[in-house]
């Protein structure tokens, strides 16, 4: 485990003193200290936040781990000509980039709330949604970092990273709507949470909107998650669907790097 601290700290200080760094954490101070000032009304500008937090943090984290690992084969190659093991390698890669990553929303999140001087409630929803960011960023780095091993070539990665991205935020609601549509007299409320649970978009979004008790802007289905996510097994099915986002790209990924003839 020394191995995966010392990669660790070389790519979390490496990636702290780059400059999209610092730009990522003062982009979230901005628009959180910008949306809850000049809204006038707290649940709107958590509702335009969350949109933001839901959106640009995988897309961020999808693009930034993507290209780092592309710009450091070399230095991957260096690492993995010594004498130590590649999971070791990669794991130390992948959680000094998502902290990196996480850091900086969660940052600049709690930057810009700080200077609005939130009451304890709205500090509540905020933490959920700083959580939620910093699930987002960990979960899009490891999914990112799996296809970039996997993948042959820098194009062919950081595209399929990217479709990946494109899929679950715009293109799986797409789906989700059409089949709602189709089948719209049938029973199909519960078929919404199973479906609900395969993307951390969607989830992050759910818990969020929960919290800000506005649920009906959910649509079709916005009682039904506001039933099951209410309760106590509803946020422990859905925390540890997130949490499973992360082990089960990580598990690729050390499979994957463990098998790759490079």
């Amino acid at each position: 485990m020394k191995t995966v601290f010392s990669i660790f700290k070389f790519v979390f200080l490496d990636n702290l003193r780059s400059f999209w760094a610092l730009a990522y954490m003062l982009f979230y101070a901005a628009s959180t200290y910008g949306l809850i000032y000049f809204t006038g009304s707290f649940t709107r500008s958590m509702v335009s936040l969350m949109n933001i937090v839901i959106l640009i943090t995988p897309l961020v984290s999808t693009m930034m781990t993507s290209m780092y690992y592309f710009n450091k084969t070399d230095f991957v190659f260096l690492l993995l000509a010594q004498p130590v093991k590649r999971a070791h390698v990669f794991l130390g890669m992948f959680f000094g980039l998502s902290v990196t990553l996480a850091l900086s929303v969660t940052t600049g999140i709690l930057l810009g709330m700080v200077f609005t001087g939130p009451t304890a409630e709205e500090f509540t929803v905020l933490s959920i949604l700083v959580a939620a960011g910093g699930l987002l960023s960990f979960i899009f780095s490891a999914i990112a970092l799996f296809i970039s091993v996997a993948a042959k070539d820098k194009l062919k990665g950081i595209g399929l990273a990217i479709f990946v991205w494109l899929f679950m935020a715009v293109i799986y609601d797409g789906l989700m709507l059409m089949y709602f549509i189709v089948f719209s007299e049938y029973p199909i409320e519960q078929h919404a949470i199973v479906l609900s649970v395969f993307n951390p978009i969607d989830l992050s979004r759910i818990f969020v909107m929960l919290q800000l008790d506005v649920s009906a802007l959910m649509g079709y289905s916005g009682a039904v998650f506001s039933k099951f996510f209410g309760n106590i097994w509803g946020v422990l099915i859905s925390l540890s669907s997130l949490l499973l986002w992360i082990v089960l790209p990580v598990t690729g990924l050390i499979w994957k790097a463990n098998r790759k003839d490079y």
